[in-house]
């Protein structure tokens, strides 16, 4: 009888610990990963066009750009830097307080990050805040994107017109360079 209160002991503190592992685990899978996959988008954006990246997080979060720049010569990545920014603004802690939280937080998830800065990992104020995030960072996305179609499109069709007008193969004008090819008579 003694030695099956001892095996119902050890059972149970195997499942115990199982599913306390199991818990733990959570913290660094599943919905937590996605935030690794956002800070790499980040960090993407800025291997792409850093200070575009720069810009728009100075002009979203209201500072200096020469702070952010500083920060990325200390060679902290552009994730770091946003997510420092969005912890900074949801927590009113100063930038320098902030960018030590966001440092090293890659593989770590969510859950983890919000119990850094008190908050109850799943909890409203949770999903509030990480969807709060996850806008400021679709804007800027966004926006950055638009930047480069607009500019890209632009050199492109800016290269074709002076590639095309008032200049034939024989040298000859094609008009009087208002580009209408009439007098203005």
């Amino acid at each position: 009888m003694r030695k099956n209160k001892k095996i119902i002991a050890l059972l149970a503190i195997l499942a115990f610990s199982f599913i306390a592992a199991m818990g733990l685990s959570a913290q660094t899978t599943g919905e937590d990963d996605d935030l690794d996959e956002e800070l790499s988008l980040v960090n993407e954006a800025g291997e792409e066009d850093l200070e575009g990246l720069l810009i728009k997080l100075s002009v979203e979060f209201n500072v200096d750009i020469l702070v952010l720049q500083d920060l990325s010569t200390q060679g902290y990545a552009p994730g770091e830097i946003w997510l420092a920014l969005e912890i900074s603004q949801a927590t009113e802690k100063p930038l320098a307080e902030a960018i030590l939280l966001a440092d090293g937080v890659e593989g770590h998830g969510w859950g983890i990050l919000a119990q850094t800065i008190g908050i109850t990992p799943g909890s409203a104020e949770f999903h509030a805040l990480k969807l709060k995030w996850g806008d400021h960072q679709g804007k800027i996305f966004k926006e950055m994107k638009q930047e480069r179609e607009n500019s890209a499109g632009g050199k492109g069709k800016g290269e074709n017109d002076n590639d095309d007008e008032g200049d034939d193969s024989d040298g000859e004008s094609n008009g009087n360079n208002n580009g209408n090819g009439k007098s203005g008579k």
